[in-house]
């Protein structure tokens, strides 16, 4: 049995198809492209048969599709820090004096997400040590907890980069991972260092 099927969303992973062939889950499908042809062996993990859309997870991550990833180091080089209401420094002043901290610096500044939640980039190690790399919505859930939806599995106390902007690049650890998933994808619930400020917008 074989069928025309297109690419809805793709990773590593695997892939969102949607397919004129009526798949079902744990069912093995070998995926093929025309140019260049090649193939790859997978198993159907979600079916929605209604709107005729499976989600297929390859047998071994890798960038099966010629999609472009991002290395590791994208976007992750530390920006420039800028320090708010110094003064100009004397010129009789020695290079290596040491400064003193600024006595607000006991507690860093609240990481600003929208109360919608934003698009994010996260990166991290999945279950089966791969790495991985992720974009979607990322929704504020507490004061320092986020939660987003991701492919692979991760295991709890994972450390993550989530990364919401070129200049913006944040730590966190994963606390609590779904019991099931939600279409193709797993919810993760991630605590941050930083006190999350979610705005609000006006109606």
């Amino acid at each position: 049995m074989s069928g025309a099927a297109e690419t809805i969303l793709v990773n590593r992973h695997g892939a969102r198809i949607r397919s004129t062939v009526p798949l079902e889950p744990r069912m093995e499908v070998r995926v093929a492209m025309l140019a260049p042809y090649k193939w790859r062996v997978g198993q159907v993990v979600w079916a929605d048969s209604h709107e005729s859309e499976y989600g297929i997870e390859l047998h071994r991550p890798e960038n099966f599709w010629g999609i472009y990833f991002p290395p590791e180091d994208w976007e992750l080089g530390v920006p420039p820090v800028t320090v708010y209401g110094d003064q100009p420094r004397s010129a009789t002043q020695p290079r290596s004096a040491p400064e003193e901290p600024a006595e607000t610096s006991s507690e860093p500044q609240p990481l600003h997400i929208p109360e919608g939640g934003t698009i994010a980039i996260l990166r991290g190690i999945a279950s089966n040590g791969m790495p991985f790399q992720e974009r979607d919505l990322i929704l504020p859930a507490g004061d320092r907890h986020a939660t987003m939806l991701i492919g692979p599995m991760v295991e709890l106390g994972t450390k993550m980069s989530v990364i919401l902007s070129k200049n913006c690049v944040e730590d966190a650890v994963v606390t609590a991972v779904s019991h099931s998933r939600e279409f193709d994808r797993w919810r993760i619930w991630m605590q941050f260092s930083r006190v999350l400020l979610i705005s609000r917008h006006s109606s």
